[in-house]
């Protein structure tokens, strides 16, 4: 049977974060959404997927360390950025793993279908670096108030969904390009310019849709990176301020009363009903950021943009 681990990515202590004021908390990830905190919902997820993957989490907090999360896991370091962590979460899993599933700690929404049609799609495709998307079609379909930040391509725009995985026997020459995008990170252009000027040009002019610009990457990188376009409205919804917050509580609720059921390959339609939610606290949020996607965003498929959009998750 194939081995695969699934690292949940708390990122580094934020006591500045202003979802923790007040709290006493050192990470967002502990803040509690609905009745559980943010990191147990995506490590409930995760756990509760076919796969029973062999689960870590990614932090340098004894908070999250010592936390009981109700079955086993493993820590791991956090590195310097969300780069550096990601990478050093592939180092540390079991040797005998081969596959790597990394999620965003704040990824409250996440749920067992959502993951296995990311994995299957992935597995399917032979991707040694996969990235998940959301297209802004399927967004506005079922939460059309919902306001995200795009990435727009040929054929619609796309939203990061905080979900990865890679083929860890495959991915080994491809950290230099990563790390040098890391360190670039206060200086995107010299991550942009590692591109050629004709695909520069046809990206920036939308002449490239989300799959052609993986095949970009994949160059780039030197591994077969890709996009998985996810069916599910929520997988792009983490929580990065108070109204992000109410959104993913109202979210819960409505699925409480819904007999979710798991299908093999959903279609785009078959998200959850729209709920209707009034977005005027974020339209007016003084915390919202200027940009949507952090450093880890689009590592692979945006490698060359993702890190002109500066915001660590």
């Amino acid at each position: 049977m194939t081995k695969i681990a699934a690292v949940i990515l708390t990122g580094s202590r934020d006591q500045h974060n202003i979802l923790l004021s007040g709290t006493g908390l050192s990470s967002k990830t502990l803040l509690p959404v609905g009745e559980k905190p943010m990191v147990q919902w995506v490590f409930d997820a995760l756990s509760a997927t076919a796969y029973k993957p062999r689960l870590y989490v990614s932090t340098n907090d004894p908070a999250i360390e010592q936390r009981e999360f109700g079955a086993p896991a493993l820590s791991v370091p956090s590195g310097t950025s969300a780069v550096s962590s990601f990478l050093q979460a592939i180092d540390n899993v079991s040797a005998d793993t081969e596959w790597v599933i990394l999620a965003s700690g704040d990824h409250v929404l996440l749920t067992p279908e959502m993951v296995t049609y990311f994995v299957e799609e992935a597995q399917r495709r032979q991707l040694t670096l996969a990235v998940s998307v959301v297209a802004k079609s399927t967004v506005q379909a079922h939460y059309p108030n919902s306001k995200r930040t795009y990435m727009p391509l040929k054929g619609d725009a796309y939203s990061g969904a905080n979900l990865y995985m890679v083929h860890k026997p495959s991915f080994s020459g491809q950290r230099r390009v990563l790390e040098t995008i890391d360190q670039n990170r206060k200086k995107p252009w010299k991550s942009v310019f590692m591109m050629d000027w004709f695909s520069i040009v046809r990206v920036f002019a939308r002449q490239v849709d989300i799959h052609e610009l993986a095949t970009l990457a994949s160059k780039t990188i030197g591994c077969k990176t890709g996009c998985v376009v996810l069916p599910f409205a929520e997988a792009c919804m983490d929580v990065d301020k108070p109204s992000d917050k109410e959104i993913a509580e109202t979210i819960i609720e409505h699925r409480k009363g819904l007999h979710l059921v798991g299908v093999e390959k959903p279609e785009p339609d078959k998200s959850p009903d729209v709920i209707p939610i009034s977005r005027e606290a974020d339209q007016n949020d003084p915390f919202k950021p200027a940009v949507g996607f952090g450093a880890l965003q689009y590592i692979a498929a945006l490698l060359l943009l993702h890190t002109i959009l500066d915001r660590v998750f």
